[in-house]
């Protein structure tokens, strides 16, 4: 799909269901997840722009393997606000100098499709070495069988640091790199949606419609897609999720 040139087109104000239960899911002994059911007030209206507006959506150059839609900041402006109010209390960060991103996304691309890193969990990289990195993500289709979110722990942490900067440089040496010293590289492409001898699966947050989580972006975490002959450019039926990036101070 190509991107639109028309650059007045903006999702509608997105409204936060503060009545919503919130829970918390431990990750590790160092690391939460926020779960939040019937998040948004109005889901479907999402989801309606996302239809009409499917060739807005691009395949971006980095590592997400599907379609993205950078999503405006005023249109995340009441999300934004409950993070900065609700999950500082929840994690510790600061309610000011917050930097945030977001995105619709939607995971498309099949196993044999996939880049060496994207077989992999990952954790999101940070915009400066003094801040901390969070994520969120609201699911937005209605068949839970095309997967939650996998949350991991680093068995070879070293080896990917390297195998990471082998990608960029060479993907190929990247690879080479990866089959050497891992079994799971030696198989057919997959979805990495259990433990391997790279990380251990620490806890999968099922997906559900208008469900909410958050956490650390520095917990290693990935799509937990197992069915991928689901998936599908079709975003009445996709994967489709809403995606933000907070970028914090810490407390």
């Amino acid at each position: 799909m190509n991107v639109k040139q028309s650059a007045v087109m903006s999702l509608p104000g997105i409204e936060v269901n503060a009545a919503a239960d919130v829970r918390i899911e431990r990750v590790t002994d160092a690391h939460s997840c926020v779960v939040i059911d019937d998040f948004l007030k109005d889901p479907q209206s999402v989801v309606a722009f996302a239809i009409e507006n499917a060739d807005a959506f691009s395949v971006p150059a980095d590592s997400y393997p599907g379609l993205l839609f950078d999503v405006a900041e005023e249109s995340m402006a009441e999300i934004n606000r409950y993070v900065r109010s609700e999950m500082s209390r929840r994690f510790s960060f600061l309610r000011g100098g917050i930097k945030t991103a977001a995105y619709l996304s939607m995971a498309t691309l099949q196993p044999d499709e996939l880049s060496n890193l994207q077989r992999l969990c990952h954790t999101d990289p940070r915009e400066r070495p003094d801040r901390r990195n969070y994520a969120g993500l609201v699911y937005l289709f209605e068949d839970e069988a095309l997967g939650g979110t996998g949350f991991y722990r680093w068995k070879e942490q070293k080896l990917i640091e390297e195998a990471t900067a082998l990608e960029l440089e060479d993907p190929k040496r990247a690879s080479a790199f990866l089959q050497e010293h891992f079994a799971t590289y030696r198989q057919p492409a997959r979805y990495m949606t259990e433990s391997n001898e790279i990380a251990e699966l620490c806890l999968e947050i099922p997906a559900r419609f208008n469900r909410f989580i958050f956490y650390s972006g520095d917990l290693p975490h990935s799509a937990s897609i197992s069915a991928p002959e689901l998936l599908t450019e079709d975003f009445s039926r996709g994967r489709l999720t809403l995606n933000c990036f907070v970028s914090v101070r810490a407390r």
